[in-house]
């Protein structure tokens, strides 16, 4: 009885996806036929974003890093040349 319910609320899921999937198809070929380069911009931004966002996060890392690791290597050298004094 369980595995019956079950199999039926996936049934249901499946067509709601399906369903959601078949608008959003429908949605973006009205943008597409409206306005195919405000269209194909949006798409290219959304798949650009996170990329940019991605590369810039990695910049400040790496900026942060060698920052760290100039600091770290100065105080190396002051001891060192504090210790030859």
């Amino acid at each position: 009885m369980e595995m019956k319910l079950k199999l039926k609320e996936r049934k249901a899921w499946l067509m709601w996806t399906r369903f959601l999937r078949a608008i959003t198809a429908l949605l973006n070929a009205y943008s597409f036929y409206t306005n195919p380069i405000r269209f194909v911009f949006s798409i290219l931004t959304i798949i650009l974003i996170p990329y940019l966002a991605y590369i810039f996060l990695g910049g400040v890392v790496f900026t942060l890093l060698l920052l760290l690791g100039a600091y770290l290597l100065y105080k190396a050298f002051e001891k060192s040349g504090a210790r030859s004094s």
